[in-house]
């Protein structure tokens, strides 16, 4: 993974005091461009950002018409030492719930020669991941945790982060960024400067298709990325992010975010 080790080994200025930052997103949906705005998802997430080590939880659960189509309740959590200023992926904790109430659980630990996943994984889709794509990519949680270790946001956009679920192994190809101003409500909430990308999603191996069907069919359009600086010389954080989607047009939002200490 050439581009996101580029991002891990990307120069970072001194270390960041210890800090906890807590993040209240929405999830938004505009159904086949039809129906005004309604709130179809909830992202609830907490970082840990130490000098030498972090510790991520989040939670995500679906509402609405999503859930009619995809039932989202997800549990995560993953930490892991901090090593040239950048989060290192180590473990990831991954519970699903299901609609008998019972949760599946999926725990992967990042060794020095292969991911052990618990309980055992099996290579599948086609391709399927070789152990050293899943050793070079990070778990979705670490990868996000480095937003707030990012010294600049060019450290942030323009680069690739490849990520492992434990199943499929994807990529989120994050163009040059450009300086866009705050709106009002994240002014209001401490966002002092922010900046957007647009963003590309490819499948890169795990993944199953029908014959004749093709990739990514769930995402139609750009991704448009707006990260935002908290404070003056605080961390940076994910402020939106929106799309078209096979459902309609799709954005996820910051509602409030919380840093400790300020």
């Amino acid at each position: 993974m050439a581009a996101a080790a580029a991002l891990v080994a990307a120069p970072a200025t001194a270390q960041p005091p210890p800090r906890t930052l807590e993040m209240n997103y929405s999830g938004l949906l505009n159904a086949l461009h039809l129906t005004g705005e309604v709130k179809v998802l909830a992202l609830h997430m907490v970082e840990q950002a130490g000098a030498s080590h972090f510790d991520t939880r989040a939670e995500m659960q679906s509402y609405g018409i999503l859930r009619a189509f995809k039932r989202i309740d997800i549990k995560t959590a993953a930490d892991g030492p901090v090593q040239a200023g950048l989060p290192q992926q180590h473990t990831f904790d991954f519970l699903e719930g299901k609609k008998d109430g019972s949760w599946k659980r999926t725990l992967l630990v990042w060794e020095p020669t292969q991911v052990v996943s618990q309980p055992p994984h099996h290579p599948f889709g086609d391709p399927p991941p070789t152990q050293a794509q899943e050793l070079a990519a990070s778990d979705p949680l670490t990868q996000m945790s480095r937003i707030a270790y990012a010294a600049s946001s060019g450290m942030i956009c323009g680069h690739s982060w490849r990520f492992f679920d434990g199943v499929q192994l994807y990529e989120v190809q994050l163009g040059p960024g450009a300086a866009a101003p705050p709106t009002a409500h994240e002014k209001a909430i401490g966002v002092a400067e922010a900046v957007r990308c647009d963003a590309h999603y490819a499948e890169v191996a795990g993944f199953k298709h029908k014959k004749g069907e093709p990739k990514d069919t769930g995402i139609k359009s750009v991704i448009t990325v707006r990260f935002g600086r908290i404070g003056a010389g605080g961390p940076w954080i994910g402020l939106a992010m929106k799309a078209d989607t096979a459902l309609g047009y799709a954005k996820i939002e910051l509602d409030s975010v919380r840093l400790s200490p300020a």
